[in-house]
């Protein structure tokens, strides 16, 4: 992503059409920052840096949003004009399709390129932005690109309330929210501040953990924003808070997913993913003693996302009809999954549920999630938390949790059912290695997990007309698996020994036994020492 500086004043040198120089900004700025045409000595370096940056012409941009499609953009100098991070904002909501009148709200419009585009494609659009320049730009750039579309100067303050909030509440509630993020850290002590009119489209905040978070705080007290069933689109970087940023939406029960990302050579990384309230027409239902919760549901007519859980499962079981034990205070649980969800198999659904399992502990302790990027893949690293194949979650001193996907064919109707069972309390068992999340992250009550699984396992698997797809997640669930495997495991099959090199897209282990590669999708015989 550039920086703040290198894209002021940019523009193409053969404007298409009038280059509009800004008149009596001079007096807009003074009366929006409540001065009265200071002296130029008592007027310190950002606002002078502003004051100088307005005087001067706009620029013009040509962006195309689509082959053979695009948007001239008039960019006046304190407002951020289309990049990178404008195509793949852009890219993941058009996705959606033609809006058809569904309502969105952009946060931050800058220019107005999205918004405009979104337009294009049929969205009944609502775009707000603090700074005054960027509503005049978008209101214009509206205008000459022919579309319709409510600009409204406001936006989001440290408090997580909106300026402007009754106007903007009037146009909702929306069916998606989205928001390009600023990006720049904080300024500290003495560092150079940008002026105040750039510093608020494109620094973050130093309150409530940035503004991403200040939106989810802003979404709590407002519920009426979003309607039932929307989403909300973000887009960040990955620094420190953009990379905790899911973690902490997932934690205050929002499923999320990422719905497209782009790399730059400097390491930077760009993120956009969707956010929406999990199993939104599901039951939930918790029980002191059943069975088995997957047995139940597979009994039991309850819509998809539904979930289950028991304080007490009396028949329990994981793989190969394996006795599954839950202690008092432990989780057992079980939920209707969408049955087209088999097409990619149920052994790499049971490796993505091991993910959802390692995702809601991280939500838990504030940690980024493993979903999020590979590169998180090492959390609780002297535990050695990972994914044991093919459907178990280990730590360094045993079992943690076991994933275990049901199906059931009943004429042209089939039902999956996933179970999830995990130790809380330290496990009184003898039968084969295995620990309770106590002894791994600090406290985690059995109601504030069931809570974050749940979110987890939405966030997997939940399917919408406005939630990204679901993405392949081998990466992820690979660098899990050689948490394990980097304990200098071996894996013994029939007494031959086998090295694992990877997985295949069906979750299934692909192995070399020194003379050919195998490829094995059946546990059964299989020895890990």
């Amino acid at each position: 992503m550039m920086t703040a500086r290198s894209w002021v004043g940019e523009g193409i040198s053969k404007p298409p059409f009038h280059v509009v120089h800004h008149k009596g900004i001079l007096e807009i700025l003074t009366n929006t920052l409540q001065i009265e045409h200071l002296p130029p000595k008592s007027v310190d370096g950002p606002i002078r840096r502003e004051l100088e940056l307005l005087s001067s012409e706009a620029s013009i941009h040509e962006w195309a949003f689509k082959e053979n499609e695009g948007l001239s953009l008039i960019v006046p100098a304190t407002v951020y004009p289309p990049r990178e991070d404008t195509g793949l904002l852009f890219s993941c909501l058009s996705k959606l399709g033609k809006g058809d009148g569904r309502k969105l709200l952009e946060i931050g419009c800058g220019s107005g390129a999205v918004s405009i585009a979104l337009a294009k494609f049929g969205w009944e659009v609502t775009t707000c932005d603090v700074n005054p320049l960027a509503i005049a730009a978008t209101t214009g750039n509206a205008s000459y690109n022919k579309v319709n579309l409510t600009a409204i100067e406001g936006g989001l303050n440290e408090g997580g309330n909106f300026t402007n909030q009754q106007l903007i509440e009037s146009r909702g509630p929306f069916d998606i929210i989205t928001w390009n993020l600023p990006y720049l850290s904080p300024v500290k002590g003495d560092e150079e501040k940008l002026g105040p009119l750039e510093d608020a489209g494109l620094v973050d905040t130093q309150e409530n953990n940035g503004w991403g978070v200040a939106l989810l705080q802003s979404l709590t007290k407002e519920s009426d924003l979003l309607k039932p069933g929307g989403a909300i689109y973000l887009l960040h970087t990955n620094n420190e808070r953009g990379n905790l940023l899911q973690s902490r939406w997932r934690a205050a029960g929002w499923a999320t997913r990422i719905s497209s990302e782009l790399q730059f050579d400097d390491g930077e990384r760009l993120t956009c993913f969707a956010a929406w309230k999990p199993h939104e027409k599901a039951a939930r239902q918790s029980h002191d003693v059943l069975d088995s919760t997957n047995q139940y549901l597979m009994e039991t007519d309850l819509p998809i996302g539904s979930m289950v859980t028991a304080k007490q499962q009396l028949a329990g079981r994981g793989q190969r009809k394996r006795v599954w034990d839950t202690n008092e205070g432990d989780f057992a649980g079980s939920w209707v999954l969408d049955s087209e969800l088999m097409e990619c198999g149920p052994g790499m659904m049971q490796l993505d549920a091991g993910v959802a399992v390692i995702d809601a502990i991280c939500a838990s302790q504030d940690i980024p999630l493993p979903s999020a990027h590979w590169t998180n893949c090492n959390p609780f690293s002297n535990h050695n938390l990972s994914i044991h194949w093919p459907n178990d979650v280990w730590a360094d001193s045993g079992k943690l949790a076991g994933c275990l996907i049901e199906g059931r064919q009943t004429g042209k109707h089939q039902k999956v059912v996933l179970g999830i069972g995990l130790n809380l309390g330290i496990p009184n068992t003898e039968d084969y290695p295995s620990t309770g999340l106590s002894d791994i992250t600090n406290s985690v009550t059995l109601e504030g997990f069931t809570d974050l699984i749940d979110t987890a396992v939405s966030s997997q698997f939940e399917t919408g007309i406005l939630i990204p797809p679901r993405p392949n997640q081998k990466n992820a669930v690979w660098a899990l698996m050689t948490n394990h495997l980097s304990r200098g495991l071996s894996l013994k099959q029939d007494a031959e020994k086998l090295t694992v090199t990877s997985i295949s897209k069906a979750g299934e282990l692909i192995c070399h036994d020194g003379r050919k590669r195998r490829i094995i999708s059946d546990s059964y015989n299989l020895i890990w020492n």
